[in-house]
């Protein structure tokens, strides 16, 4: 049953849309950095296993954020952890631009990890609080678009604030958005229309999975997996490759910029398919068809052959990512909800992060085609273990 009108599962319209724009202006955070690394590693004189180490601190950060709060999240504290978020994102991005050694850029961007790792399932949580069917699957669409939306303004905000300031405008420019959205969801905030619910579990109860299937919950964890490993050679190594074949900043962050705009567009629907076609399903057949075009990045000579490639890669992801977060929902019950998302996070921030720190180096010694394609296979076979292991249950 849905809640009135004025006390619905997010607590207001308008609390959903404060949490929907603090998850798209941490993700701009991520996205402004993808088009400078290259820069960043040529000025500041870093080697290439450096930018794994970045990518690797922000993922790996993220990883030990949600297994932290997530537990907590099942109760009524979504604006505490919004607050918390915004206030470690804003101050990343501010130190991110103000340091130049390899280990403070490092701890800079395990913060920002930290801070998008404690935001994310909050949002994920709430937007799916009480909704059942193709709501539920539009509404995790939405908070998609939101956070692929975020990512997808970052790259082309950083190249353009870049040619006009330098490299440090940018990090600056996106801290202070982050503390201006922090202050107005101070303002906003009202006492919980759920203030009346339970208290959250604790940690320990919270992460049992008593009643839930285990083989379901296994499902969960590949896809996350498989949906996420990719991020990782792409935050590391994407604009690495790039510059390679010679693009520029602004070609790179155009690149990432079209990469995502297909999905901001594209993920509610992906959401309410998953939900009519079976999410699982839907799941691994998208992911396999991504991998496929990941496959090919590392042999292509022409950037913009490489960016038409992830247009059409983002087109499938929008409804990979959805369904993933729609076979949460099918896996785990409501009340379990912010569980079931920390888990999928949890598998999904492991493996980008461990795609990022052996990515970087691997790229190095044994070249781009063998790093992408290798990481595709991966994928890949992540993703048709989780299908092979749903549908044996099924049967069953």
């Amino acid at each position: 049953m849905h809640a009135p009108r004025g006390q619905s599962a997010v607590g207001s319209d308008l609390l959903f849309v404060v949490l929907a724009a603090a998850v798209a202006l941490e993700a701009v955070g991520v996205g402004v950095l993808f088009p400078l690394l290259a820069t960043i590693q040529k000025d500041d004189h870093l080697p290439t296993y450096g930018l794994g180490m970045m990518s690797g601190a922000s993922f790996f950060a993220g990883l030990i954020a949600q297994l932290a709060v997530t537990p907590h999240l099942d109760g009524a504290r979504s604006r505490r952890v919004l607050f918390a978020g915004l206030a470690v994102g804003a101050a990343s991005q501010v130190c991110f631009a103000l340091v130049g050694s390899l280990w403070l850029l490092v701890a800079a961007r395990a913060a920002g990890g930290v801070a998008f790792g404690i935001l994310l399932p909050a949002a994920l949580r709430q937007a799916g609080a009480g909704r059942v069917g193709a709501e539920r699957g539009q509404r995790l669409g939405r908070i998609s678009s939101s956070m692929m939306a975020g990512i997808t303004i970052g790259p082309l905000l950083g190249s353009v604030l870049y040619s006009f300031g330098g490299i440090r405008l940018p990090f600056l420019a996106v801290g202070f958005l982050l503390a201006v959205v922090l202050c107005a969801a101070v303002v906003l905030d009202r006492p919980d229309p759920d203030g009346d619910t339970p208290e959250a579990p604790s940690a320990k109860e919270s992460w049992q999975l008593r009643g839930i299937p285990i083989r379901m919950v296994a499902v969960v964890l590949l896809v996350g997996a498989a949906a996420q490993l990719p991020n990782g050679l792409y935050d590391a190594l994407w604009s690495r490759l790039l510059t390679d074949r010679g693009a520029s900043a602004l070609l790179i962050g155009l690149s990432l910029t079209l990469f995502g705009a297909p999905f901001v567009v594209l993920a509610p629907l992906g959401g309410r398919l998953a939900l009519r076609r079976g999410p699982l399903l839907c799941a691994a057949v998208a992911l396999v068809i991504a991998d496929c075009f990941m496959a090919t990045y590392g042999f292509v000579p022409s950037p913009v052959v490489i960016t038409l490639l992830g247009v059409a890669e983002a087109c499938v992801q929008a409804v990979a990512v959805p369904s993933g977060y729609a076979l949460v929902g099918e896996v785990f019950p409501d009340e379990r909800a912010a569980t079931g998302q920390g888990w999928f996070g949890a598998a999904g921030t492991a493996a980008a992060g461990i795609a990022a720190v052996t990515g970087a180096p691997l790229y190095a010694t044994v070249g781009s085609g063998a790093v992408f394609a290798g990481g595709a296979v991966i994928s890949a076979g992540l993703a048709a273990a989780a299908a092979a292991t749903g549908l044996r249950r099924r049967r069953r």
